[in-house]
Formats: structure tokens, C-alpha cells, sequence
């Protein structure tokens, strides 16, 4: 007895289908990354944490140190597309208030430093960004003579780290992904070389802002 015609376009379409779903799970197993990537690009960011900076101590020589610390925050606009091997880099220093004749910011340094993550002193290794944001350190000072706004890149003596004269630079940031980077994040940072134990007060001394 022949099989019905529509039972073998059942079958065939059961079959075809099976072989569909098949390759399907190949190219997903394969490439399902690029895939993510290529539907819902990853969009890195930074922004400045909080202006007035977090109060905090240090034990150093067996003594509590008062600080403050400026942070800045990495965070990934498209989520469920994480991105890897992340870090801040440090990538411009620029004196605003020394000008050269042509009218432009004096480039006080130049280069690529990554910058330490808050709360992580001991761990230099890349950041996954994907659900969880990360913050780093841009700046602190501590309550200590000679006072000095203090920077903190992971390789020690890869950028300043010691600003012992007040100031007003502009800082140029950028974080550095494997799938992706962030546009530049350009900061202002003012020192008048001063310190005060009250936040609100602080903040007049040592400022942090976007430009």
C-alpha cells in the first residue's frame, strides 16, 4: 500500500525541520557570541561616580589616615552583551589654566595607564562588563603632610601619581574592552591645596566634574 501523499509531506517537513534546528544549534554553538554581538552591540561608558568623593581611612604605619576618593564608573548600555577584558585607562593630562600660545590646553602628560579598581588594590586583572558595573579609582588624598592629590594606576610609575601643587587639569579617560571601547570621558580636576575634614567643605577645595 503507497504511503499517503500528505503523510510524506508531513515526514519530509518533520525531517527538514529536524536538519534546520540541527544546523541551527551548530552555528548558535559556533558563533552564537558574534551573533550577540552583531544583533545587540555592547556599548561601553564611564561616568564620574559622585563629585564630593567618599570619606574613608587607611592603615598605614599602624595609624588611621583620613582620605577621600574620586571614583569613576564603567558600566555596559547593552547588558545581555557582556564584554571582556575590560580596563580604565588613564590617557591625557591637560593643565587648563597654563596655556601655550596657540590657545590650547598644555599637555602635562600623555600615554596609557590603567587605573586601579576601587576596593581592589591587590587585584590588577581585567573586568568582564555585562550586568555588573565596576568602578575605579581616579584620584584620592589623604590627610597626610606633604599633602598631595594621589592617582592610582595599577602599574606603578606608568603615570604621574603624586600631584603635590594645586591645580586644575583636565583628565582624559577611555575604557578598553576586547569586544568594545567607550567614547573618551574627559574630566576636571581642581586643587587648591587645601584639605578640610567636612565633605561639603572638601568638595571646594578638591573638585571633580565632567566637561
Amino acid at each position: 500500500m503507497s504511503t499517503p501523499l500528505w503523510q510524506f509531506w508531513t515526514d519530509w517537513a518533520v525531517k527538514a525541520l529536524g536538519a534546520l534546528f540541527t544546523v541551527l544549534a551548530v552555528i548558535v554553538a559556533l558563533f552564537g557570541s558574534r551573533l550577540r554581538h552583531w544583533i545587540t552591540p555592547p556599548q561601553l561608558s564611564i561616568e564620574l561616580s559622585s563629585a564630593e568623593g567618599w570619606p574613608g581611612v587607611v592603615v598605614m604605619d599602624s595609624c588611621q589616615i583620613s582620605g577621600f576618593w574620586y571614583h569613576v564608573r564603567v558600566f555596559n548600555k547593552t547588558r545581555e552583551t557582556p564584554i571582556t577584558g575590560v580596563y580604565v585607562l588613564l590617557q591625557l593630562i591637560e593643565d587648563e589654566e597654563v596655556r601655550e600660545t596657540s590657545g590650547e590646553l598644555k599637555r602635562v602628560w600623555e600615554g596609557s595607564a590603567a587605573l586601579r579598581w576601587s576596593f581592589e588594590s591587590e587585584n590588577p586583572l581585567p573586568k568582564t562588563i555585562g550586568y555588573r558595573d565596576a568602578e575605579c579609582v581616579l584620584c584620592h588624598i589623604l590627610k597626610e603632610e606633604p599633602l598631595a592629590v594621589l592617582l592610582s594606576p595599577i602599574i606603578k610609575g606608568q603615570a604621574p601619581d603624586r600631584l603635590l601643587l594645586p591645580f586644575k587639569f583636565i583628565f582624559t579617560l577611555q575604557a578598553k574592552g576586547v569586544e568594545a571601547q567607550s567614547s573618551p570621558r574627559r574630566l576636571r580636576v581642581h586643587w587648591n591645596g587645601k584639605w578640610s575634614d567636612d565633605r561639603d567643605e572638601m568638595k571646594h577645595h578638591l573638585g571633580v566634574e565632567p566637561v
